[in-house]
């Protein structure tokens, strides 16, 4: 049953790259797209009347590219970044009253504190592989 199992796995990490892979190709040609449609628009005079739907979607390119990046990797500290950028994009994009704004502001606050101080050891002993042997409490062993 252990063989069954690492073979799930092995299974699961490759159909993980072969999405991962999908995404980047997606982005990549649709992003492409992209870049002409921001030069039609300049040479139409558009800009200004299109500028919120390019960048709409360019930071949708982005959470895709981060999403990609998050199943190659294999990092879960990845995941905080597309948070990120996600509650970025809907307080950019969408016309949000002023107390959703200041409710995304302490979130993205609370996100990057999180991804700059949430794997260290004093916060998740148990946790980090690199960290003195600690207990529960935090106390060393």
């Amino acid at each position: 049953m252990n063989r069954v199992g690492k073979l799930m796995e092995k299974m699961m990490i490759y159909f993980e790259l072969i999405l991962a892979g999908i995404i980047i190709i997606a982005v990549i040609g649709e992003g492409t797209l992209l870049v002409m449609r921001l030069f039609d628009y300049i040479v139409a005079g558009e800009l200004t009347e299109k500028f919120q739907l390019f960048l709409s979607n360019a930071l949708l390119y982005i959470i895709g590219l981060e999403v990609a990046l998050m199943l190659i990797k294999r990092d879960s500290m990845l995941i905080i970044d597309i948070m990120i950028y996600a509650i970025a994009r809907k307080m950019i994009i969408q016309n949000v009253a002023i107390w959703e704004i200041l409710i995304g502001v302490v979130a993205i606050l609370i996100l990057y504190y999180l991804r700059g101080y949430g794997g260290s050891c004093r916060f998740f002993p148990p946790m980090r592989v690199d960290c003195p042997q600690q207990t529960a409490r935090g106390t060393d062993v």
